[in-house]
């Protein structure tokens, strides 16, 4: 069984609360990343409608380069449980291709095993100058960003950091460009509308394209980001 994450809307007990979650955020009428959604049990039993849903999805959306993403185990109703799973960045548009490193990163006894909604999603990379997190509490945001996709993700110092609260903003750049205002503005207005939907505090994995906000993760805060001096 496949689905469209921006056409279908995704139940986390079938597709797990990564999924599910940017199905919402697709909803709500923000950018995410297009991603075809493959369950692991069904990608365990064999790989030729895999491959077929693959290829079909990849004419359609036409992506140049395909980030591998699972849902499950992480973004939980209460519990972020952030690096838990692999994510694959820079793979080739080929379905085939696509659906072996699957089978070599993916179909493990710890994803399918007692995981719900075990599911693998073939996304499109997104090309943007900055990537990051943000984190909304207490209506207000700080923003961590890098100019690698996972430069913040996998525990890097990040190269910018922000906060904004109203109209106070704060920046550290460590010697680097600062970063747009319109930025950090919108990053605040679009986590601010995650938590009001969702129900709870945001940690929010976003690209920025210049002009855009993307958004490529959503799950809840469980522990206390950390603070920088203002």
């Amino acid at each position: 069984m496949v689905a469209d994450l921006l056409t279908q809307e995704l139940d986390p007990e079938r597709w797990g609360f990564k999924a599910a979650r940017l199905s919402e955020v697709v909803g709500l009428g923000l950018p995410v990343p297009p991603a075809l959604c493959l369950r692991v049990e069904d990608l365990a039993r064999g790989t030729a409608e895999a491959v077929s849903a693959t290829a079909t999805w990849l004419r359609l959306y036409r992506p140049r380069r395909v980030v591998l993403r699972t849902s499950a185990r992480e973004d939980l109703p209460d519990s972020a449980q952030a690096g838990r799973t692999v994510s694959v960045l820079n793979c080739p548009p080929d379905a085939s291709a696509l659906v072996r490193a699957i089978d070599q990163e993916f179909l493990t006894e710890r994803n399918i095993n007692g995981a719900t909604g075990a599911c693998v999603l073939v996304q499109e990379q997104v090309d943007a100058p900055l990537y990051g997190v943000a984190f909304f509490r207490g209506r207000r945001v700080l923003i961590e960003a890098a100019r690698r996709p996972d430069g913040v993700t996998v525990g890097e110092v990040p190269q910018i950091r922000a906060s904004a609260e109203g109209e106070r903003l704060a920046v550290d750049t460590t010697g680097r460009a600062v970063p747009s205002l319109m930025l950090i503005r919108r990053l605040r207005r679009v986590c601010l509308l995650l938590a009001e939907h969702l129900g709870f505090d945001v940690d929010v994995e976003w690209a920025w394209t210049g002009a855009t906000i993307i958004v490529l993760q959503i799950r809840p805060i469980t522990g206390e980001p950390v603070e920088w001096a203002s």
